[in-house]
């Protein structure tokens, strides 16, 4: 089941050269006119020496629109075209570009990839490399914010990111071909309890060979693992999810799968040549007219508007003797509700639409509580 932290094979090398720049650095302070300068070099720091993540106890805004700017010309200069990445760690005291010995910044002594121990980290790989010519994010919540969004605060762009995640519009990697100056992004890295807004300064060329971008960060508590949730246990509650014909055409047309089994639902787009699926599908308006919805597992439509605890929602959908069922979206009306039970992987949810548009562009939003189901008596 795929979650939020579940994405492997990350176009990213531990061994890869990196680049050593001079960084471009502005501050505009937190508004009083302050500038508030970059605190150590970019050449021949430790690796995660800046960040400050692990024992800094800061909470609130850390830095506003510092900037930092990259070049293809300094790449070429530096070696480009090996297997080449700029790797950027948003630390503490500032945005800091790796030097050339350092190695992947999101890789651990054992060449693993994780979030603890280190501050954000954006990596692009420029024209002279691969070619690709993506931004590559963390793999945490990060959302493109919309233009009309207006000045956002650190719960606004955590809840921005948190909500990509719900509607399918989280972001992994953006083409640099596509960027335009303004543009804004959102990052949600819990691990390190850090939140970043990073916005497009500058971005010229075809394809771009000059990029700057501009960041501020927040802090906040370190997201902690505690333990697994145990038999009988909720792990989240009321949480929104969407699925609409609006995303799925913007991904191609493509089906909607919603994934219950991390600590928050995850919606993602993908062709039904890609593989796999969540544990809930949404066929849009555009792959086959009248959308509808598909639900994997033993699920049961509940009668009534009273919510239902965790034994009443099991043993409603157990009692369906059906693994799977599919319901156009026009027969769908909000307060409807609907009790999943997955036996494989002994988990019990409870959806509720809370928002149907039937018509084209057709959409969903349920509020989904997931419960880890007990063990059988």
């Amino acid at each position: 089941m795929w979650g939020i932290n579940g994405r492997q094979g990350k176009a990213l090398c531990g061994g890869g050269l990196v680049l050593l720049l001079t960084v471009v650095l502005t501050g505009c302070g937190g508004g009083d006119g302050q500038s508030e300068g970059l605190a150590g070099s970019a050449a021949g720091a430790p690796k995660g020496s800046a960040s400050g993540s692990s024992a800094d106890s800061r909470t609130g805004l850390l830095y506003r629109d510092k900037e930092v700017s990259l070049s293809n010309v300094q790449a070429i200069k530096n070696g480009c075209p090996s297997d080449f990445n700029f790797y950027v760690e948003f630390a503490d005291s500032g945005p800091r570009v790796l030097g050339p010995h350092e190695s992947n910044p999101r890789l651990n002594d054992e060449g693993d990839q994780t979030d603890e121990g280190r501050p954000p980290v954006l990596s692009w790989e420029p024209p002279c490399s691969w070619d690709n010519e993506v931004l590559d994010f963390d793999d945490v919540p990060v959302a493109k914010v919309a233009a009309d969004a207006g000045d956002l605060d650190q719960a606004g762009c955590q809840d921005a990111a948190r909500a990509a995640v719900g509607n399918g519009t989280h972001i992994d990697r953006y083409k640099t071909g596509a960027l335009a100056p303004g543009d804004r992004f959102c990052e949600d890295f819990a691990a390190g309890g850090r939140v970043v807004l990073l916005r497009v300064v500058k971005v010229s060329g075809s394809p771009v060979g000059e990029l700057t971008l501009s960041a501020t960060v927040w802090a906040g508590p370190a997201k902690t693992e505690g333990a697994p949730a145990q038999p009988g246990d909720k792990v989240y509650e009321n949480q929104p999810v969407t699925v609409s014909d609006d995303v799925a055409k913007a991904r191609g047309c493509v089906l909607g799968s919603l994934g219950l089994g991390s600590d928050m639902p995850v919606v993602t787009y993908r062709s039904r040549l890609n593989g796999g699926g969540g544990d809930i599908e949404y066929s849009p308006s555009c792959l086959v007219g009248s959308p509808k919805m598909w639900f994997r597992g033993y699920v049961a439509r509940v009668e009534g508007t009273a919510d239902l605890g965790l034994t009443a929602c099991q043993d409603a959908a157990a009692r369906s003797e059906s693994n799977e069922l599919e319901i156009p979206v026009s027969e769908l009306r909000t307060g409807d509700r609907f009790c999943r039970f997955d036996s494989l992987d002994k988990d019990v949810a409870q959806l509720k639409v809370t928002a149907v548009t039937a018509k084209r562009p057709a959409s969903v939003t349920f509020s989904v509580t997931r419960w880890k189901a007990p063990e059988p008596s």
